[in-house]
């Protein structure tokens, strides 16, 4: 029998950057190594007819099997991708994955143009799909069949990281990527790099991001060995000609002693790249950043969602205080690494001046970058779950960038949130001491096109 033709979609209409679809990339490489099937990867991410040429790509190939990523904010371009996929070849099986269908299952199969949903890591069930040609009794997938949805039991977490082959890079057309990838910028605009993933998983419970988490990764957290993350940095270094990555964890320091080790087999290694990663105030220690800038890192993002800690820990239920943010930013500035804040506008019993004081707060910390979302409650979460009556958007709606998520109340509305995000940046940029890292990024090397990316997720 023939092997299966599969192709795997990442169906990106908005909000592009130079962050890789890493998930695709993972799951590519795993299908490649098990079973020598080559599949080929269709992204829209820098299309301007994305869905036209989609279309075209579906008509020239007869694909037996389409994989489409699905994160909350990417759902309708999925269903999308799924409804032009069938309209083309509709004996093509659709299978979605990601975060959208790992959180609302059910849902996502009330579209007749998908045939099934994969829940949690997808690696090996995307394998075994394939190796069964079909759905029936492969953990971790569910489907439908003759009207009634199946449900396969859950996959067993893959334990071991290590085994998975590195992101299949060589897939994408990866130089649209580099072009864009901004997130080293304030160390030194124009850096040529990409982001990575050394661990899976979050040990804590943040109310925006848990229990969603623990249903993609399951609980705690599992991380690749130092020397198979060093492996990596180096391989894309070798093949890409790339000195510079960021770790795109959610909490690159929760392991002291992983970090410890990571930071000991770069500086044996000597590869003379920079990074960055995520940090936690509560984590990220003086001492521990140390020996991470003696290993190459310049940047560390902080979550710092909010001036007020009655928000951040009852709402958020994130135990970190301003002290602790404060010292950890001023701590991270004095020692010459550069600092992204990001920042959450509109929770769920802010008022405007606690919002104000929040925006007026980030422009005194000692920090480079901001980024200013609007609180959005994403499905699955624990604080849709507790203000799931104050939600007043469709799932599918849900954007952080632009869209406020809760009714309109305690005088916060969408108009209001809207300027006062756009005061925000204005605000923040436009300071005489920021003036030069601004006009470092608009007209450094591919700065305009850079610095327009971000604009989009702000105007």
């Amino acid at each position: 029998m023939p092997a299966m033709k599969v192709a795997l979609v990442f169906p990106r209409r908005h909000y592009p950057s130079g962050d890789p679809p890493l998930g695709i990339l993972y799951l590519a490489a795993r299908l490649r190594e098990r079973t020598g099937l080559v599949p080929k990867i269709l992204d829209t991410t820098f299309d301007r007819d994305a869905f036209a040429h989609l279309r075209q790509e579906l008509m020239a190939e007869k694909y037996d099997l389409v994989g489409i990523s699905a994160m909350v904010t990417m759902a309708r371009d999925a269903n999308a991708a799924a409804d032009l996929c069938k309209q083309v070849r509709p004996e093509t099986k659709v299978i979605l994955g990601g975060p959208h269908p790992t959180t609302l299952a059910e849902r996502v199969l009330e579209n007749p143009a998908v045939d099934a949903v994969g829940l949690g890591e997808g690696e090996d069930t995307l394998v075994e799909v394939v190796e069964r040609e079909g759905f029936a009794g492969v953990p971790g997938v569910w489907y439908r069949e003759g009207g009634e949805i199946r449900k396969n039991p859950p996959r067993p977490w893959l334990q071991d990281l290590d085994q998975l082959p590195f992101p299949a890079f060589d897939l994408l057309d990866l130089e649209p990527y580099l072009q864009g990838w901004f997130q080293l910028d304030t160390v030194r605009p124009g850096l040529r790099g990409t982001s990575v993933l050394a661990t899976r998983g979050c040990p804590f419970q943040c109310t925006y991001c848990q229990p969603t988490l623990e249903r993609l990764f399951g609980r705690g957290l599992r991380q690749r060995s130092p020397g198979h993350v060093a492996d990596e940095l180096q391989e894309l270094q070798g093949r890409f000609r790339l000195d510079a990555f960021l770790f795109a964890d959610d909490t690159f320091i929760a392991d002291r002693a992983w970090v410890q080790a990571f930071c000991r087999e770069l500086r044996s290694r000597k590869l003379g790249i920079i990074w960055g990663c995520n940090v936690r105030a509560d984590l990220a220690r003086r001492e521990l950043l140390a020996e991470m800038f003696d290993a190459g890192l310049r940047n560390i993002r902080v979550g710092i969602e909010t001036y007020s800690d009655t928000i951040r820990q009852e709402v958020f239920r994130k135990k970190i205080t301003r002290e602790q943010v404060e010292e950890v930013t001023a701590d991270a500035r004095a020692m010459g690494l550069s600092v992204q804040g990001y920042f959450m506008l509109g929770a769920p019993g802010e008022t405007r001046e606690d919002i104000r004081e929040t925006v007026r707060w980030a422009r005194r910390l000692p920090i480079h970058d901001a980024t200013f979302n609007l609180t959005t409650p994403l499905p699955g979460t624990y604080l849709f779950e507790k203000f799931q009556t104050q939600v007043a958007v469709a799932e599918e709606d849900m954007d952080y960038y632009r869209r406020y998520a809760f009714t309109e109340g305690s005088g916060l509305s969408q108009g209001w949130l809207s300027r006062q995000k756009l005061w925000a940046y204005i605000t923040f940029y436009l300071r005489p001491d920021h003036l030069g890292l601004l006009l470092r990024l608009v007209f450094g090397p591919g700065g305009w096109s850079r610095f327009a990316m971000k604009l989009r997720r702000v105007l």
